[in-house]
This record gives structure tokens, sequence and C-alpha cells, in this order.
């Protein structure tokens, strides 16, 4: 259960490449703080009791990525690799080997993974 939710939440990280839905000059590049999870705000219980209580996503603007889940028992999870960005479509290539898609528009990524809608802010 765990690996699923550290693997769910790593497929929301991204980076920047080439362009956002600002548009086709724009950069999705930089940190984005978890918000929510199925509307819900953090810190965030799954089903099987695992408490996810802050997530980091930075996006490199070499196009590649870190994401960063910290639980409340002390434990953390990173996740990395590489995206591509077109138009606001975001696809993450994790070195795990599972491929991750998002969307960005303006400074919110929003991306839904294994059932779960996680929503980024960049500040």
């Amino acid at each position: 259960m765990r690996r699923l939710v550290m693997l769910a939440l790593a497929g929301t990280m991204l980076a920047a490449c080439s362009s956002d839905s600002t548009g086709p000059n724009g950069s999705v590049a930089g940190t984005y703080t978890l918000r929510t999870i199925d509307g819900q705000p953090l810190p965030y219980t799954f089903s099987g009791g695992l408490r996810l209580m802050s997530d980091e996503l930075t996006l490199m603007s070499d196009g590649t990525y870190e994401d960063v889940s910290r639980y409340s028992d002390g434990t953390s999870f990173v996740d990395e690799g590489d995206y591509t960005s077109y138009n606001g479509a975001v696809t993450f290539y994790s070195t795990s080997g599972d491929t991750y898609q998002g969307s960005v528009s303006r400074d919110v990524l929003t991306q839904i993974l294994n059932g779960y809608t996680q929503v980024f802010q960049r500040y």
C-alpha cells in the first residue's frame, strides 16, 4: 500500500521543458506544493491509514524533476526522473520506470493518478 501511495504521489512531480498553458514560451519550472487530494487539504489520510503530511514537486528547467513526500510516521519518499511539457500537458518519466500525466494552468498543476486527483500550487 505504501509503495502504491508513494508512486501515486511521485507521479505528481513536474519539471520545466518547452511550454505550459500560459503560452508557447512559458515555463512550468518551479517548486509546487501539494494542496489537495480529492479536494481534501493536507494532511491526507489514505484508506490504509497512511497519512501524508506534505509533498513538494520541483521541476527543473533542464527537464528533470524531484518529488518529496513526507508522512506522519517520519518516513519520506523521493521520486525523480525527467519530464516533458507542451501546451499545458506534462508527462513525467520516473527513474522507477513509471510514466505519469499531468496538466499545468498558470501556477496550478493537476494530476489524476491511481484514482486520486492531486492539485499542486507553484509559489
